[in-house]
């Protein structure tokens, strides 16, 4: 589903002695099937942007196009065409409630008046994709498994509605590297799989190297910089002015073309670590061979 922001701008409390502009007239577009990650510093706007797209908040003005649909300050998101868009909140396992897994992961598509068959074979299908299984948590309390199991569970939640876009607010905080990783590779398979449109805020420079094929920078309510990956991990100096960190790669290669002559430096296009790793080995069977 392609998701089109137009000069959309959220004011909280408007006319309330706490009115505060959180997004000024953004305008973007995400091309469906597309990954892309949200970075910005605390109070950007991140949270404010991806709330628009499933009716927890709708804009002050502008208008939002989510596929067919349009939104408006007077013309919100349809109750029915909200199970086409997945919110996983920051610390997910804070949406359990349910005194079971296979009742908590079934609830969504329950309140739908889906069929109860289906609603057991999305739970099963939801629950292996995330790296459960069924038999194993279905009668467990999900208040009994690990964080990262816990995660995994919300998230199984959200992708039994089915989504076309999944949008995910910082799902690994929290979590060791470990569990970031589990959860972030189960994410882009599953982004893959499915065919979603995912959006990934995350304040991790590394996570959004890795699994986003393009990057919204946000500051103060707008979109400053936009792009692949490796057009926005260019802009150094600018990132660093919105106090924000290029990947350890990004950095690693700068710091080793300043040491190489200009005809043997590294593409500044190198920002991911497998890429690096591939394109240093190459070089150094170059080398061998001559």
């Amino acid at each position: 589903m392609q998701i089109t922001f137009d000069q959309v701008s959220h004011i909280y409390g408007k006319g309330t002695p706490f009115e505060r502009l959180a997004l000024k007239e953004v305008s973007l577009t995400i091309p469906s099937g597309s990954f892309v990650g949200i970075i910005g510093q605390t109070g950007s706007g991140k949270s404010t942007l991806i709330q628009h797209l499933n009716g927890l908040l709708s804009p002050s003005s502008g208008r939002i196009v989510l596929g067919d649909v349009v939104i408006t300050p007077t013309q919100r998101l349809p109750h029915a065409r909200r199970r086409d868009i997945g919110l996983v909140f920051q610390y997910p396992e804070h949406q359990l409630f349910e005194e079971t897994v296979a009742k908590d992961v079934s609830f969504g598509p329950l309140n739908f008046d889906l069929p109860a068959e289906m609603v057991e074979s999305r739970t099963r299908e939801s629950l292996e994709v995330v790296g459960l299984d069924y038999d194993t948590v279905k009668d467990r309390s999900p208040f009994q498994l690990s964080g990262g199991q816990m995660r995994r569970v919300a998230i199984a939640g959200v992708l039994a509605m089915q989504p076309k876009v999944l949008v995910l607010d910082e799902p690994t905080a929290g979590l060791d590297p470990a569990g970031r990783k589990a959860i972030l590779e189960g994410i882009h398979r599953i982004h893959r799989q499915q065919g979603l449109t995912t959006l990934l805020v995350t304040h991790s420079m590394e996570e959004a190297a890795r699994y986003a094929d393009y990057l919204l920078v946000m500051s103060a309510g707008q979109v400053v910089l936009q792009g692949t990956p490796g057009e926005v991990f260019t802009q150094a100096d600018l990132l660093k002015k919105l106090s924000l960190d290029v990947p350890e790669t990004v950095a690693m290669v700068s710091q080793m073309n300043q040491c190489l002559p200009e005809d043997e430096q590294l593409p500044r296009s190198l920002y991911r670590e497998e890429a690096l790793i591939d394109h240093l080995l190459t070089r150094l069977s170059v080398l061998k061979e001559g």
